[in-house]
């Protein structure tokens, strides 16, 4: 009888067996190397993918902190060039000359300056200067600082406006900028403080409203050429502007410029009075006025032209213009009443139309005067 104290023989319990068979476990550590270098590969991987990849972030984040250094370099502002203070001081200005467009001035001028070297008065180029001289230079240390000055005469270009003449105001401008050195070697600063004008200067017709100086920096389109501007690119230099405002009220010169046309004005407006029963009577007398008139503008016109003043419509000019459509105006009107005359019943309108003639155009020549003369006196 077979009990499980004594099993029959060939009968082998499942557990029995395993624990004893030495191929089995040999299996099963195969089995159990492999599962462990596969977990161990995976862990590796997984530890590799937040651990070790962190040495190359760390790389690739300094990365572009370092690059920048560069444009950093690049946009940095760049180190302030070295200045000079720079002041003028006019001592005379004369010979306004309009049709050459010229002022003449002497003056003279300074630099303080921290070295000899960067003496500003040693490298001093006038932009609108046609000639230009300098004398009794001097160079003293003052301090730590370097005093140096000049005088200068010269006959410098100007853009004057004459087109409220002889009300008319005038910039005066003496350009300075040095010869050698660009904005980026070398800037002037202003001396507000000292710079200034002699107020005993008599320039004929004018008086000088204001003074003042400032300093900017001028950019040319060019680089002159240096090779170590990339072609292409723009210079800009510092420039010292001395400045002038002139005033010009010249009530002589405008009553002598101006009567002639003021005369023909009212000589045109007697001749919508000239009238009689029989128009045609008078009418010959009514055209030689009016001729007359337009004669004299002509001629006051061309005398105002010789004066120098041919730059442009002056207020002088306006006027003559002014005071020519008027008569012109008149001719117009006289020839109308000629035209419409052998007619009887056209007679009252005709009267009724000069009147309405006469006063709206001169209303119109006198409000546009006033307003001509205004603006150029205020």
């Amino acid at each position: 009888m077979v009990t499980p104290d004594h099993p029959c023989p060939g009968h082998r319990s499942p557990a029995a067996p395993a624990k004893g068979d030495p191929r089995r476990r040999a299996w099963w550590r195969a089995v159990t190397l492999v599962l462990y270098t596969l977990l161990h590969t995976v862990l590796f991987a997984a530890l590799g993918a937040s651990t070790a990849p962190a040495a190359p972030a760390a790389a690739t984040r300094a990365a572009p902190a370092a690059a920048p250094a560069a444009p950093a370099a690049r946009t940095a502002p760049a180190a302030a060039p070295p200045t000079c203070q720079v002041g003028a001081y006019v001592t005379d200005l004369y010979g306004l000359d309009v049709s050459p467009r010229t002022i003449n001035a002497d003056f003279w001028l300074w630099s303080v300056c921290p070295s000899a070297d960067l003496d500003a008065t040693r490298r001093l180029e006038f932009i609108n200067a046609t000639q230009v001289s300098q004398s009794d230079r001097s160079v003293e240390k003052v301090g730590d600082q370097y005093w140096s000055q000049v005088k200068v005469s010269g006959t410098f270009r100007q853009q004057f406006d004459l087109s409220e003449y002889p009300f008319d105001k005038q910039d005066v401008q003496i350009q300075v900028e040095d010869s050698q050195l660009n904005a980026s070697q070398f800037a002037y600063v202003a001396d507000r403080a000292n710079s200034g004008y002699d107020h005993a200067i008599s320039l004929d017709g004018f008086e000088i409203r204001d003074f003042s100086v400032r300093v900017v920096t001028h950019t040319y389109q060019t680089s002159f050429g240096d090779p170590r501007i990339k072609h292409g690119q723009q210079s800009r230099y510092s420039q010292f502007v001395i400045e002038l405002h002139l005033d010009r009220v010249d009530l002589a010169g405008f009553i002598r410029q101006a009567w002639p046309a003021y005369v023909a004005f009212l000589i045109s407006l007697m001749s919508y009075f000239i009238w009689a029963p029989e128009f045609l009577t008078v009418l010959a007398a009514r055209l030689g006025i009016l001729g007359a008139s337009l004669f004299s503008v002509v001629l006051s016109m061309r005398s105002t032209s010789l004066t120098g003043t041919q730059f442009g419509v002056t207020l002088v000019d306006q006027i003559h213009l002014a005071t020519l459509l008027y008569t012109l105006v008149g001719v117009g009107c006289t020839t109308y009443i000629l035209l419409s005359w052998a007619n009887p019943d056209k007679r009252a309108a005709v009267r009724r139309t000069n009147r309405i003639v006469a006063w709206s155009t001169t209303a119109a020549y006198v409000i546009a005067n006033a307003i001509s003369i205004g603006f150029a006196v205020t």
